[in-house]
């Protein structure tokens, strides 16, 4: 792994899991339909749940740090392909809180040293 990631992996979930909180509520503060109000918060949980597997740091985690890593990553795809389905379908408030969040998350997977030391 790279020299550039300084994020220790004990603190990853403490960012990640506030991200997973702010995406649940985006869309009851933005006044969201049907449909950004799902997308964001399932997307919200999904981020809130694999945060929650990183407690107590490497040594503790009850998930691979590799599969730790994946899901970080798919989950941030995947909510930039949420952002834009909301975006077509006029749900632009929601799209731009979903497409914030997941490329936070992105970030904040690309930033992370998913090591056991």
């Amino acid at each position: 792994m790279s020299s550039s990631r300084r994020i220790p992996f004990a603190a990853h979930g403490a960012i990640e899991f506030p991200l997973g909180l702010a995406l649940m509520a985006a869309p009851f503060l933005l006044g969201a339909d049907p449909a950004g109000t799902v997308i964001s918060v399932a997307l919200g949980v999904l981020i809130a749940g694999v945060a929650l597997t990183s407690v107590g740091g490497p040594r503790a985690s009850t998930l691979p740090l590799s599969a730790h890593e994946s899901y970080d990553q798919a989950l941030a795809l995947g909510g930039v392909g949420g952002a834009a389905a909301l975006a077509v379908v006029g749900q632009s408030a929601v799209a731009v809180a979903v497409l914030v969040c997941s490329l936070a998350l992105l970030v904040l997977s690309a930033a992370t040293r998913y090591s056991g030391r």
